[in-house]
């Protein structure tokens, strides 16, 4: 089914950055009033796209903000299923889901709401520096920034060959080599996009998930260099360019059917710069999914 409006919840939730730094639950805030300001290029229900030099023809009507999830203190597991709540209503009313977290533990209760309300199987694209496939152990529990991805693998209809991670990158624990190399997740990591074509990298993602039902994306913004986005919770070197991710992302708006966009962290941020990104990305994603 066509989604019939853009529905924005925020998920002002960072008690998953067991290892990483605090902070996040401020971007729904920062972000969503810097989406105000792109909103407010929209007139006479059109908006001019300077590089593609074509004017969308696009309803403001169709953005609802349906608030922020209810966040239950030292409630982790309440708090997850509000928000699980929170976004099958979206979904229930015919909404496209977009997620303003947050850091990346929101991902898991979101991905089983869509889960929950289709029948077929569940494709995840999955933006990040880091493989978020830990599972549960002492120092991060069961829901953790580093594990939204191992959760949403245990969902029924969530298959590992139906996960892409773009963008990954750095040193991690030895154990990964073997789960990786036998579970059979899908990976273009940061060199994979350096060295090669993101037009073809998108469109092989979406070959690959052609068969699934619902498209899940989550948007890690440290998937980008830390150069461009300073402002998140887990600084990783040498990573994607804003313009590469902009190109993917252009083919993958409109073929998704969920997104959230995680780890926007404005204590750490630089004249908004970080949130300046995200709030484009998430416009963007109103106006493919949206314009015409």
């Amino acid at each position: 089914m066509t989604a019939k409006h853009f529905g924005i919840l925020g998920f002002p939730w960072d008690g998953g950055a067991s290892l990483g730094r605090p902070g996040a639950r401020y971007a729904p805030k920062e972000v969503r009033e810097a989406f105000g300001w792109f909103k407010g290029r929209i007139q006479d229900e059109q908006v001019y796209h300077v590089e593609s030099r074509k004017n969308y023809n696009v309803n403001a009507d169709q953005i609802l903000d349906y608030g922020d999830i209810d966040i239950v203190a030292y409630d982790e597991q309440q708090t997850i299923q509000n928000a699980y709540q929170s976004t099958k209503e979206i979904i229930e009313k015919d909404g496209f889901p977009f997620i303003i977290g947050g850091d990346h533990s929101i991902s898991y209760p979101i991905i089983k709401a869509l889960h929950d309300t289709c029948t077929g199987q569940v494709g995840i694209i999955h933006f990040d520096a880091h493989l978020d496939l830990v599972d549960e152990n002492h120092l991060q529990g069961k829901y953790s920034q580093s594990s939204e991805i191992r959760r949403a693998l245990e969902l029924e209809r969530v298959q590992p060959e139906n996960i892409v991670q773009i963008g990954v990158r750095g040193f991690n624990y030895p154990w990964y080599r073997d789960y990786l190399k036998d579970i059979g997740i899908k990976q273009y990591t940061a060199y994979d996009v350096h060295k090669g074509d993101p037009e073809k990298i998108a469109d092989e993602t979406l070959e690959r998930l052609s068969g699934c039902d619902k498209i899940y994306l989550t948007f890690d913004i440290d998937v980008m260099d830390p150069a461009f986005v300073p402002g998140t919770g887990a600084d990783e070197p040498f990573g994607l360019l804003p313009f590469q991710c902009m190109v993917m992302l252009n083919k993958m708006y409109d073929k998704v059917d969920a997104f959230d966009i995680a780890e926007v962290n404005p204590t750490f941020d630089t004249h908004g710069i970080t949130t300046a990104v995200a709030s484009r990305i998430m416009f963007e994603c109103f106006i493919n999914k949206f314009g015409k």
